[in-house]
């Protein structure tokens, strides 16, 4: 599950799996100067999208990325822009046309401009040997007051061997940076070097903000001309282009159109689809949302909503805005996708904000009951990697969480016939054993069942596996029963390994659902609460 900013009312389209902003250049250059401006401690990122870009970061299989650290760290960019009219063109063929490309050799004058106004400086990282400094220059010529604070040009790694003495060369440059109090850092190193120099620096960065832009600094000296207004308005800058340097940027520029149509065609469908079979369909109406609420005892609780058949923009809206608020203590939230046939594409901005919040509040918040139809539809907009846990278990997955491999919690639900135990994090004899969790349930399994949930668990060892063994011993006593839910294939083969699956029933989604609807059906009006 990917790391995001949760971003209530934010105005974006999902670029194959990427929330491109809503901007015009007024709109970003006042975000940016805004940035610039906290000081507040925190390094922001503004990321400027193209075509090239997304086709070197997602790959062309559907299922995993080619780059997957440049797609989490666009993901969790502060702003990102539409740098290329191939995003803007599928933001209309989308439905969610964004206002107009924002490029970087747009945006370098026009922040340079701002920032003399307001007294703030800049700091030009990356081109060729002397590039930067020859570029701020120009900048400083072309804005009287401006302050350029420095300019640097080194030999960034982000790949190979060569990374292991990246620490040790990226040390001195951010003393240079630091020492300069600069404002705002323009990262021109490329992609996806820029990206990736910013990722592994963020929390030594000092300056408010950083842009990565790409050649911009050859614009601005004008060693590489830009197209005539005329060719800009008409969206055939890339043209101009590739008359200038044909011979290298014919292939890329192809290349590169090819792979993101066979990317977007999936999505595009979808909207045709939506457009001509559900064009006149209706999308659930205003009103509170039909949250059923649980009490399963006194301080814990489980708030259950069935999602209707189709969800649009402004019910996703609703949902993510409940889900927002600060919930009751020990309360459970399941999001039930049992009935759901289609997520609009003009809702998918939301499941950013959701995959947020599930992210921030793993134990509070899960998805249940999700079709193979609508995981193939998110899937092929690239946003179904955000809102579940692979159970994924590799040193890569492990190490690349923020809370550590170690953690571990454990949330239960007494229910009317069943303990339903919700385990998240890694789980072994030790985080097991530490917090009694077998002995509890044996004493909770003599008149009732028991449901554990592995659907937030990273890796389930051996060791786990081996303290658990008392209960499924138990199971079948007594009229008790031992049923395991959310678990993914990883998890599931490590059972079969075991040879658990065949005294521990494996139960889906729905049918945990029906456990829980029918146990909240059953109760009174009060278990039935508004939006």
């Amino acid at each position: 599950m990917g790391s995001l900013t949760y971003k209530p009312g934010c105005d974006c389209f999902n670029s194959l799996g990427i929330p491109v902003d809503n901007l015009t250049l007024e709109s970003a250059v006042e975000k940016i100067i805004a940035m610039a401006s906290a000081k507040d401690g925190r390094a922001r990122l503004v990321s400027t999208l193209n075509a090239d870009f997304l086709v070197n970061c997602l790959g062309t299989a559907l299922s995993r990325p080619r780059h997957p650290e440049l797609l989490e760290v666009l993901r969790s960019s502060d702003l990102v822009t539409a740098d290329g009219f191939p995003i803007v063109w599928l933001s209309r063929l989308l439905g969610r046309p964004i206002s107009e490309r924002v490029c970087g050799s747009d945006l370098v004058p026009a922040i340079a401009e701002r920032a003399a106004q307001e007294g703030l400086s800049i700091f030009l990282l990356g081109g060729a040997a002397g590039v930067a400094a020859e570029a701020g220059k120009v900048l400083e010529a072309c804005y009287g007051g401006l302050k350029i604070a420095g300019t640097a040009a080194p030999f960034v790694k982000t790949t190979g061997r060569d990374l292991a003495s990246s620490a040790e060369d990226d040390r001195a440059l951010l003393e240079e940076i630091h020492a300069s109090k600069a404002d705002i850092l323009l990262v021109g190193l490329g992609n996806p070097k820029q990206e990736l120099w910013f990722n592994r620096n963020r929390k030594q960065l000092n300056t408010p903000v950083s842009i990565g832009v790409g050649g911009t600094f050859e614009f601005v000296i004008g060693s590489v001309r830009r197209a005539p207004a005329a060719w800009q308005a008409m969206n055939l800058e890339w043209v101009y282009r590739i008359l200038q340097d044909p011979g290298r940027l014919w292939k890329r520029y192809s290349k590169g159109l090819f792979k993101l149509s066979a990317l977007a065609a999936p999505v595009i469908l979808q909207r045709a689809k939506e457009t001509f079979q559900f064009g006149k369909a209706t999308l659930p109406g205003p009103g509170p949302l039909p949250w059923q609420r649980l009490w399963s005892s006194r301080d814990q609780s489980i708030a259950l909503l069935p999602l209707p058949r189709r969800v649009g923009d402004e019910y996703l809206q609703r949902v993510v805005e409940d889900l927002a608020k600060e919930a009751d203590f020990g309360e459970l939230r399941i999001l039930d996708f049992s009935e759901v046939k289609r997520i609009e594409l003009s809702a998918q901005q939301e499941l950013f904000n959701l995959a947020s919040l599930l992210h921030s509040q793993r134990d509070q918040i899960q998805l249940m009951g999700m079709s193979t139809q609508v995981r193939r539809q998110l899937t092929a907009a690239r946003l179904m990697d955000l809102l579940e846990n692979d159970n994924g278990g590799t040193i890569d997955s492990l190490a690349g969480r923020s809370d550590g491999p170690a953690s571990f919690s454990c949330q239960s639900y007494a229910l009317k016939d069943a303990t339903l135990s919700m385990l998240s994090g890694r789980v072994n004899r030790e985080s097991l054993s530490e917090i009694g969790f077998v002995e509890c349930l044996l004493h909770g399994a003599r008149d009732r069942h028991c449901i554990i949930d592995f659907r937030n668990v990273d890796l389930l060892e051996s060791s786990g596996i081996a303290e658990l063994m008392p209960l499924f011993t138990h199971s079948g006593q007594a009229g008790s029963a031992v049923y395991l839910s959310g678990a993914g294939h990883n998890i599931k083969q490590m059972l079969r390994m075991a040879e658990i699956d065949s005294t521990a029933e494996i139960i889906s989604d729905r049918q945990l659902l029906e456990r829980i609807s029918k146990e909240s059906l059953e109760g009174s009006g009060e278990n039935h609460r508004g939006g």
